[in-house]
């Protein structure tokens, strides 16, 4: 059983991560677990070769930039009374590796953040603290997108989209989402999108399905799909499949924005997991398309 005791959400005040602290101060009222707000102080000259990094100004920079960053936690907490935050700000060259430092050497369960600082870029890349976090930490990372529609409503956690590709991840995935769901007492919605593979010369046809050129794939899939989720799924979490053709982080997407989903949970790699650069091609892709909180589960 998954159960996250230590939340760490690093914090640039920014509109993705308050959200983010929203996000964690709902699942940590659950859990019962500890929330540790985290900010980094970095400066691009924060380095000991650089000759200005041991002038007494920079220094001075630095304490300033604490003061703030202690005032702005201290906003934070005032904004939730109830919550009792632990609060750390550390100085570091890389606000990812700083994270990922933390996450290592204090026994973080999860890491909620959001995709963009106040240098991210919102239109085709997840922040590259984010990317790298998401990436490399040993714990689970949620991601958090802010949007206009946050502002008008509370975090809550009662439809959670589960996508499932049939490798021993997705398993594991799902494992964690039942255990979710049952804390939450929310709905599972378990996806299976098979990819569209349609040789070229059925193209003269015209706008085919796969599920025409092969009727009963649909039925085989999902007879699959339950099979393939039955000894993970217990009687008391509802849940409902769900069979969809197309490119797998299109699909996704579009079934929670359909379907209002509340919460994706997915693996970090699967089938098409890429290895070296990107996270899992499709986490990376739903992470970038859906406004929705992705919890992203490491695989190894």
């Amino acid at each position: 059983m998954w159960t996250p005791k230590k939340i760490l959400v690093p914090i640039d005040f920014s509109d993705d991560a308050d959200l983010a602290v929203l996000h964690a101060v709902n699942i940590g009222r659950v859990y019962n677990s500890k929330i540790i707000l985290f900010h980094v102080v970095s400066l691009f000259d924060n380095d000991p070769n650089n000759p200005d990094y041991h002038f007494p100004d920079v220094k001075e920079i630095y304490n300033k930039l604490e003061k703030i960053a202690a005032d702005n936690m201290q906003q934070v907490q005032q904004t939730h009374l109830k919550v009792d935050f632990d609060q750390v700000v550390v100085r570091g060259i890389s606000p990812a590796e700083e994270i990922l430092l933390y996450e290592k050497e204090n026994g973080i369960d999860l890491i909620v953040m959001g995709t963009h600082g106040r240098s991210g870029l919102r239109h085709f890349l997840i922040g590259s603290v984010a990317e790298r976090v998401i990436r490399n930490a040993s714990c689970p990372v949620m991601s958090i997108r802010y949007h206009k529609e946050a502002e008008s409503f509370a975090p809550k956690v009662q439809r959670i989209l589960v996508p499932i590709d049939f490798s021993s991840y997705s398993r594991q995935t799902l494992s964690h989402a039942v255990d979710i769901a049952r804390h939450f007492n929310a709905s599972l919605e378990i996806l299976h999108v098979i990819e569209e593979q349609v040789h070229p010369s059925y193209y003269v046809a015209g706008d085919i399905s796969i599920f025409n050129l092969i009727p009963d794939l649909r039925e085989k899939s999902l007879s699959a799909l339950k099979e393939f989720t039955e000894k993970v799924i217990t009687d008391d979490i509802e849940h409902t499949f769900h069979i969809r053709e197309g490119r797998a982080h299109s699909e996704i997407a579009r079934f929670a924005q359909d379907q209002e989903i509340d919460l994706i949970v997915i693996a970090t790699h699967g089938l098409s997991g890429l290895e070296h650069f990107l996270i899992g091609s499709t986490t990376e892709k739903v992470i970038r398309k859906v406004n929705q909180p992705v919890l992203a589960i490491k695989m190894k």
